[in-house]
């Protein structure tokens, strides 16, 4: 299903794909490689350790954890803003937006955050203390410990606010689609969905609240950790539960990863412990493409990137993995 074709040692956790021109961090050069003509195309100094990099018309944006640069076409460092508290995720919004911190409750200890346009450099609005902002499919929500409510991703303005009490961790977005959003509770062991013009919650539904991913043209939450479930996100109707612990066991993928990859059938994810990546079919209940890298593994915080037909999976010793899909 997928053929290994570069290992890139050395690189940072931030990389990038786009048709076939690879962008990534080692140490503190960043490199642009034509995948397609296995060659390298740029090499340029930075200064900041970048967790992301993302592309607007020309412009290639690196996000760190300090702030963001924008980057032109040869890799020239064209703007380089400083976030006084620094950036709140490592993520790119309509194209100009990103989550910032503007201060810190050591009271509640959590940041207060705001949006700021990466452009303009001005923060266009702030969470309330107490509340946390998450953003899927362009839109914004603020998350406390009391509730969640929808707000405007340019202004800020409030939509909607639903009370709903989440024990002593946050709800997490899992993701956005057809009109419904969905968040997990962790101290619950629950996920909610709600309609996302008007806050109703639509269904409930009692599970663990990670390894979760919304199928948009399925209607489906899908679900893998040591087993896999499938939900209808609309209705909370468990669709599909496979049990069959001893099966990922031998196929040496048991994953506890959240931000795996949806691809038509196929869910692309890792094991905790080893260095195996594979690509499970949702329909036969089968890993049709296992692959092992030996002494070492691929940690859940550092994202799984697939860009058609590029498979981006970076591991603990700092290196790139690319792959490359095949037609089967």
């Amino acid at each position: 299903m997928f053929k290994k074709i570069f290992k890139f040692k050395g690189a940072n956790k931030g990389y990038f794909a786009d048709n076939d021109i690879l962008i990534f961090q080692s140490g503190k050069e960043l490199l642009q490689f034509d995948l397609a003509g296995k060659k390298e195309l740029l090499r340029s100094f930075v200064n900041d350790d970048f967790q992301c990099f993302e592309r607007k018309d020309d412009l290639i944006i690196g996000i760190s954890g300090l702030g963001y640069t924008l980057f032109d076409s040869q890799l020239h460092a064209v703007k380089a803003t400083r976030v006084k508290n620094g950036i709140g995720d490592y993520c790119l919004y309509n194209g100009n937006l990103v989550v910032v911190t503007t201060d810190y409750d050591y009271t509640l200890f959590l940041p207060r955050q705001g949006i700021q346009d990466i452009f303009s450099e001005k923060v266009l609005w702030e969470s309330n203390s107490g509340e946390v902002i998450e953003v899927g499919s362009n839109i914004a929500f603020t998350v406390s410990r009391k509730g969640i409510s929808r707000r405007g991703l340019e202004k800020g303005e409030l939509k909607w606010s639903v009370e709903i009490a989440s024990g002593k961790y946050l709800p997490k977005l899992v993701g956005v689609s057809n009109d419904v959003v969905v968040f997990s509770f962790k101290d619950l062991d629950k996920v909610v969905s709600f309609d996302v013009e008007t806050g109703k919650v639509k269904c409930e539904m009692e599970t663990f609240a990670r390894g979760l991913c919304i199928d948009e043209k399925k209607g489906l939450l899908h679900q893998v950790l040591v087993n896999y479930a499938a939900y209808d996100f609309l209705t909370g109707e468990l669709k599909d539960n496979y049990k069959n612990f001893s099966y990922f066991n031998s196929a040496g993928i048991e994953s506890q990863r959240s931000n795996y990859i949806l691809e038509g059938d196929h869910i692309i994810t890792t094991d905790q412990r080893e260095g195996v990546v594979g690509a499970f079919n949702t329909v036969t209940h089968k890993f049709d493409w296992v692959h092992k890298e030996e002494g070492v593994s691929f940690p859940s915080p550092a994202p799984i990137v697939y860009r058609d037909p590029y498979l981006l999976v970076y591991d603990d010793s700092g290196a790139l993995h690319v792959f490359r899909k095949e037609c089967m």
